[in-house]
C-alpha cells in the first residue's frame, strides 16, 4: 500500500529529517575525503562503526558470563533508551577511530588506497558478524541497521544527529581553508607555518563524528552511499571547490529525498533506496560530465 506524503510525514517525519540532514553533511565530508585521495574510506569506516555497535551489544553478555553482574541491554533499552544510545555511541566511536587509525597506519606502508580499504572493510565486516552473534537481540538490531531500516528514528535520534552534524558543519565553515590547504599540499602548509597536525586532527574528528553518529542513527548503507557517490558525481563536472561542495550537497539531498520517495513507493528499506537514487545520479552526472569534456 502506497503512503501519501502527508501520511508519510505524519508517521515518519523524524526519519525523513534524519535522511535530509545526512544528505547535506555526509557528501561534504565525503568531498574532503576525496580531496585527500582517501575517498573510499567512506566504504570502510561505516562498517567499523557497525562493528562498534555490535561490540556494544556483546560486552554486557560477556560481563554477565564472567559473573561481573547481570546486564540485559534489551531490558535497559526499555528503561533508559537514551542511555543505551549514548553507550552504543561510545563503542561505535571507539571502533571507528581505531579503524581510522588502522587505515592511516596502513597508508604509511602501502600506496594503494583500494588495498587499505579492502582490508579494513573485510576485517570490520567479519567483526560485525561475529560480535553480533554474541547477543541474539543485538544481532536482530544489527541486521535491521545493515538493511537500512531507519523508519523507527525518533525525535531524540534526530536531535542527536542534527546537533552532531551541526557542529561538524560549523567546524568546516570556520576551518575549511586551512583543512583544504593541508589536504592539497601538506608541504606548502608546513612552509606557511600552519599547524598541520591540529588541522589533521580536526578533520579526523569531523570524519569520526560524522560516521559514528550517522551509522548509529541511519545505518551504514546510507553512509556508504552519501559519503561516496555524491562527491564522485560532483567531481566529474565541478570546475571549482565551491561548485564541488555545492553540487555534492545538492546531489546528497536529492539522493536522500529521492530515496525516501522510492522507499515509500516501492516498500523498500530506506537505506538501499537512498543508495539506488545515488547510483542513478552518479551514472547520469558522470555521463553528462564525460560528454562535456569530449
Amino acid at each position: 500500500m502506497e503512503l501519501s506524503w502527508s501520511d508519510a510525514w505524519e508517521f515518519f517525519s523524524w526519519a525523513i529529517l534524519a535522511a535530509l540532514v545526512t544528505g547535506v553533511i555526509c557528501p561534504l565530508i565525503g568531498s574532503l575525503l576525496l580531496v585527500r585521495r582517501t575517498g573510499f574510506y567512506g566504504v570502510a569506516l561505516p562498517q567499523f562503526a557497525a562493528a562498534g555497535i555490535a561490540l556494544g551489544w556483546a560486552i554486557p553478555v560477556w560481563l554477565t558470563q564472567l559473573g561481573l553482574g547481570d546486564y540485559d541491554l534489551e531490558t535497559m533499552i526499555l528503561e533508559d533508551p537514551h542511555g543505551v544510545d549514548s553507550y552504543l555511541l561510545v563503542t561505535a566511536g571507539l571502533v571507528t577511530f581505531l579503524g581510522l587509525a588502522f587505515l592511516l597506519a596502513l597508508s604509511k606502508r602501502t600506496e594503494t588506497e583500494t588495498g587499505r580499504v579492502a582490508a579494513g572493510f573485510a576485517i570490520a565486516s567479519a567483526a560485525t558478524v561475529l560480535l553480533a552473534m554474541v547477543s541474539p537481540h543485538g544481532k536482530e538490531v544489527i541486521d535491521q541497521l545493515m538493511r537500512g531500516e531507519i523508519l523507527t528514528t525518533d525525535r531524540h535520534d534526530f536531535e542527536t544527529i542534527a546537533i552532531s552534524y551541526g557542529i561538524v558543519a560549523l567546524t568546516f565553515s570556520v576551518y575549511q581553508r586551512d583543512i583544504l590547504l593541508v589536504s592539497f599540499d601538506r608541504e606548502l602548509a608546513l612552509v606557511m607555518g600552519k599547524a598541520v597536525r591540529r588541522y589533521d586532527g580536526l578533520m579526523l574528528a569531523m570524519i569520526g563524528v560524522t560516521v559514528t553518529v550517522g551509522v548509529l542513527i541511519v545505518g551504514p548503507i546510507v553512509l556508504f552511499g552519501q559519503l561516496v557517490m555524491p562527491p564522485l558525481a560532483a567531481n566529474a563536472v565541478a570546475r571549482s571547490m565551491r561548485g564541488f561542495y555545492s553540487l555534492a550537497i545538492l546531489l546528497g539531498v536529492v539522493s536522500g529525498m529521492g530515496g525516501v520517495w522510492l522507499s515509500f513507493r516501492m516498500d523498500w528499506p530506506l537505506g538501499p533506496s537512498v543508495c539506488v537514487i545515488g547510483a542513478l545520479l552518479l551514472a547520469v552526472v558522470t555521463l553528462v560530465g564525460g560528454r562535456k569534456r569530449t
